[in-house]
């Protein structure tokens, strides 16, 4: 009998940890970018085909479409001095033939003929054809008789660049072309700030910035020795004499401003006279584009400057009561109507680490409504936040903010058990259940990728119109990682129901309005959120009972 019960506490441990993430999509991030620092100054790149024209995931050489061209950008100071291509095609039919032909902004052709099976064929190109700003990489085929063609798969092929710089950048504008680069871009970007009222709002402006220009959401952090590009925002009398010389009068600024300077590193200074001025720093800087402009850029400037990003009409009181995470996703709304004005940014983060991860969902969420979040309220005081606003909460432990806990649907508390459950770390008996765990619910790491998060999209209970959102994680995963992974890789476009658990692993989305839970699915829920407790707790009571057993047959044996 006590084997048998100690047997059932380990097959329910067991079950817990197999039944604890469920079905998800399995998107894959995009291709990572190799940055090399091999050689001083010199920089070695990869980028799959795929990656360089979005969307384009296979595209077929045939004699009636001939060619294909792929549109990549260099930063202004950098050249390539070395260029490789890895081509990955596989033949229409049986018969293919003809030869595929590769060349650089129309110069000479690498041809090669390959034979009519699966081919991976590595080649050198010309790199002298390769010049700063816009190329073209053209594709081509051709047959001397009436044939299939081939069907090259742009996800596995890959150029990769050896890339030199011949001079620093040296204006706003010539930054801004290096942001939106394919290659050699600045990618670790350091954000500087002092802690104040309104340091949320400044990073979160910039933040936004930053991604609109390239297009990407890039690693933000405080390293400024490893950074690409180190960007100070702060009043006037809190930077230091390096920082003030880069100013347009090379001492005070005179009003909000922008500058942008070298040294051993790559500066943007957001400034003003005042910390409200820096704020409209800030808003200028996610507002308007650079190009044409040189070291600095002040509010008067802003007058016949480009906007930055693409102007959305969107209205939403007139969104759809059935709007879920594929909204969020798709367009960033509701938050991203008339430029967040009626949205509220509640940052419930506790260390740096998260603060970088917040910014970068808030980034993917400005590329995804084509424009910055320009008058949201950002802020960490759940109590100053505007009521009659939507609320975006975005953190770890936002569970503890009295508006979600009034109104968050059954999906949500569903969702953060199930990641709670995936993460092993459910219930009083959390360290016992870590120490029989197994790998895939061991407790993550910021650097071992497995963080969990979740998402959810519902309307305020209390409020008609208004509309309540997280990005959060449980408590003891790493909300950076897991924003960061959310942010940065196709994770975000799978997002959808109610609510939703994210993990590198994929998104499981949870809607109950499209599919109530029946009887069944809510004793199992029951049973997985006190399953790992309970079996450990058995498992207890049957090693108590074995040991006492054993005793009383010692004191029996001893008389």
């Amino acid at each position: 009998m006590l084997v048998r019960v100690a047997l059932v506490a380990m097959a329910l441990c067991a079950s817990a940890a197999s039944q604890a993430f469920g079905q998800g999509n399995q998107d894959s991030p995009p291709a990572t970018i190799l940055d090399q620092n091999s050689v001083e100054g010199t920089r070695i790149e990869e980028r799959t085909l795929a990656d360089l024209e979005t969307g384009m995931d296979a595209f077929v050489l045939s004699s009636s479409q001939a060619r294909t061209r792929i549109r990549f950008y260099l930063p202004p100071n950098t050249y390539s001095s070395e260029a490789w291509l890895r081509l990955a095609a596989r033949p229409a039919s049986d018969g293919s033939n003809g030869r595929i032909q590769v060349a650089i902004n129309g110069g000479e052709p690498i041809i090669i003929r390959p034979q009519p099976r699966a081919i991976e064929a590595r080649f050198a190109l010309f790199s002298a054809d390769i010049q700063p700003g816009e190329n073209i990489l053209e594709v081509s085929y051709s047959s001397d008789t009436a044939t299939t063609g081939w069907i090259v798969d742009a996800s596995r092929s890959q150029l990769r660049l050896t890339l030199e710089q011949d001079s620093p950048i040296t204006s706003l504008g010539e930054l801004e072309l290096a942001l939106a680069a394919d290659f050699a871009a600045p990618r670790r970007i350091a954000l500087i700030t002092d802690i104040s009222r309104q340091r949320a709002t400044l990073e979160s402006l910039v933040a936004q910035g930053v991604a609109l220009r390239a297009g990407n959401v890039p690693l933000f952090g405080g390293d400024e020795a490893n950074a690409d590009l180190v960007i100070r925002i702060a009043e006037n009398d809190r930077l230091d004499e390096r920082d003030r010389a880069i100013l347009r009068t090379g001492n005070r600024s005179q009003g909000p401003e922008i500058a942008f300077g070298t040294g051993e590193a790559q500066r943007l200074i957001v400034t003003g006279r005042n910390i409200d001025e820096a704020v409209a720093a800030a808003r200028l800087f996610a507002a308007r584009s650079f190009e044409g402009y040189g070291r600095s850029f002040v509010a008067a400037d802003a007058i016949t400057a480009q906007r930055l990003g693409t102007a959305q009409v969107r209205d939403a009181r007139r969104l759809s009561a059935n709007a879920d995470l594929r909204t969020l996703a798709a367009s960033g709304l509701p938050f991203s109507a008339d430029q967040g004005s009626r949205t509220a940014v509640q940052f419930t983060t506790r260390t740096r680490a998260d603060r970088y991860g917040a910014l970068s969902v808030l980034a993917r969420g400005a590329l995804v409504s084509g424009e910055a979040w320009l008058y949201a309220w950002y802020g960490e005081e759940h109590d100053q936040a505007p009521a009659n606003h939507n609320l975006l909460i975005v953190g770890p432990g936002s569970s503890s903010i009295a508006a979600l806990g009034r109104n968050a649907p059954a999906e949500f508390g569903a969702a953060m058990r199930a990641a709670e459950r995936s993460r092993g770390q459910r219930g009083l008996m959390r360290l016992a259940a870590a120490a029989y765990a197994d790998e895939s619910t061991s407790p993550a790491t910021p650097e071992d990728g497995r963080s969990i998060g979740v998402a959810s999209l519902f309307r305020d209970a209390e409020q008609p119109g208004r509309w309540i959102g997280t990005l959060t994680s449980p408590e003891l995963s790493s909300f950076e990682s897991a924003s960061r992974s959310l942010a940065r890789s196709n994770l975000w476009h799978a997002l959808e129901g109610r609510a939703a658990v994210w993990s590198v692993r994929g998104v499981t989305a949870l809607d109950y309005s499209v599919t109530a839970p029946g009887l069944r699915e809510r004793a199992q829920e029951f049973a997985l959120d006190h399953t790992r407790d309970a079996a450990f707790m058995l498992f207890g009571i049957a090693f108590i009972m074995l040991i006492r057993g054993i005793w009383r047959r010692r004191r029996v044996h001893a008389s």
